[in-house]
């Protein structure tokens, strides 16, 4: 008789009757844990968005960086485009990311797929700046 077998019997006698649905209820229990934390890392949150991005139709790359969970700033190289807060996120589709900087231009960021946003620069009303939405692509280095 295999050890795992002495088990399975010593196990059956201590537990009785309810064995199975023990065993049952380990293994359930370790299965939704599992798909919990499968769960738990899904991408809930705008991390995705960090990183530099580059626009072909503009021939530039911008650096988006999180600096805490409101916090973003947007650079051209060593030159800061903006420093913004994120102000929304569009509770319809929870994809459309807006930043707006402290001088009211607001950023409309679009995932497209995981290395691609349409983003469009909107001014603040009575300024000029409102651009087309553009595509960028995540560099990968």
């Amino acid at each position: 008789m295999h050890n795992h077998q002495r088990f399975d019997i010593i196990l059956k006698n201590i537990l009785g009757e309810q064995y199975e649905k023990i065993v049952f209820t380990i293994l359930a229990l370790g299965f939704s844990l599992i798909v919990l934390s499968g769960c738990q890392t899904r991408e809930d949150s705008s991390d995705w968005l960090q990183g530099d991005w580059y626009s072909k139709d503009w021939n530039v790359t911008y650096t988006i960086i999180m600096q805490n969970d409101d916090d973003w700033v947007i650079k051209d190289g060593e030159h800061t485009i903006a420093r913004c807060s994120q102000e929304y996120t569009d509770e319809n589709n929870k994809k459309e990311i807006e930043l707006v900087s402290k001088k009211g231009t607001e950023f409309h960021i679009t995932p497209i797929d995981k290395t691609h946003i349409k983003f469009q620069q909107v001014s603040k009303d009575g300024t000029l700046g409102t651009t087309d939405a553009v595509e960028f692509l995540k560099k990968q280095y």
